[in-house]
C-alpha cells in the first residue's frame, strides 16, 4: 500500500463509505503505523469541519413537505422503525459504500447525497467525475467546499490531487470543472442548487 493509495483509503474510511475488503486493509495498517493514524484523524476532522461550514437555518416550509413526501413514499428497510410499526424518527443516519449511485444530466458525472437535510441550507455531496468529465461554469449562489478524495481536479486553472481543498465564497464565478483522468470528491453546495442541479 503506497502512500496515495492510504490516503485514498483514509478519506474514504473518514466518510463511511470504504469497502468492508479494504477496511480489513487499512485497518492492518493502521495497527503499526502512527502516521496513518493520525493521517485518518485529520480525515475525520475534515469530514466533520466540512459539514459545519455553512451556516444551519430552517428549509422552507414547501421544500421540507416535498421531502418529506418523498420519504414516505420511499420503501423503508426492515429494521427502519416505520416499518416496525413505530413513529419515533431516528436521529442516525448511515450509508453504506453500496448505496446507489445517481445519474446527472451531465455525462460522466455520478453523485450520492451523504446529506441534504430539511433542517441545513447545505447539501454534502459525494461525486465520481469520470475521464474528461466537465462540470459546466456556473455562478455561486452560496459558499461551495470541494475536498478532493481522488484523481485529479482542475478547478480554476490548478490541478488539485487527493487531500485537496477548495472554498468559494457566495457571489463568485466558477469556470468549467474538469477532471483528465477522473476523481471522486466530496462538495459541500447550497441545498437549493442542488435541487435545482437535479431537477434540471
Amino acid at each position: 500500500m503506497n502512500c496515495d493509495e492510504l490516503q485514498q483509503l483514509a478519506a474514504l474510511s473518514a466518510l463511511g463509505v470504504l469497502p468492508e475488503s479494504e477496511t480489513v486493509a487499512l485497518n492492518a495498517r493502521l495497527a503499526d503505523d502512527e502516521s496513518a493514524r493520525a493521517g485518518l484523524a485529520r480525515f475525520i476532522d475534515v469530514a466533520a469541519a466540512l459539514a459545519g461550514l455553512v451556516p444551519q437555518r430552517p428549509a422552507p416550509a414547501a421544500l421540507r413537505q416535498r421531502i418529506l413526501d418523498r420519504i414516505r413514499k420511499t420503501p423503508q428497510s426492515s429494521d427502519s422503525p416505520a416499518a416496525q410499526g413505530g413513529s419515533a424518527p431516528n436521529p442516525f443516519h448511515f450509508m453504506g459504500h453500496d448505496a446507489p449511485w445517481l445519474p446527472t444530466p451531465i455525462p460522466g458525472i455520478r453523485l450520492k447525497v451523504l446529506s441534504a437535510s430539511p433542517s441545513a441550507e447545505y447539501a454534502m455531496l459525494l461525486a465520481e467525475l469520470g475521464p474528461e468529465a466537465v462540470y459546466p461554469e456556473h455562478e455561486h449562489e452560496g459558499v461551495e467546499e470541494t475536498y478532493v478524495l481522488s484523481g485529479d481536479l482542475t478547478c480554476q486553472g490548478r490541478v488539485m490531487g487527493p487531500g485537496d481543498y477548495f472554498h468559494a465564497e457566495a457571489g463568485t464565478h466558477h469556470d468549467p470543472l474538469t477532471s483528465r483522468h477522473g476523481c471522486t470528491a466530496i462538495f459541500v453546495v447550497p441545498r437549493k442548487a442542488f435541487l435545482e442541479f437535479v431537477g434540471s
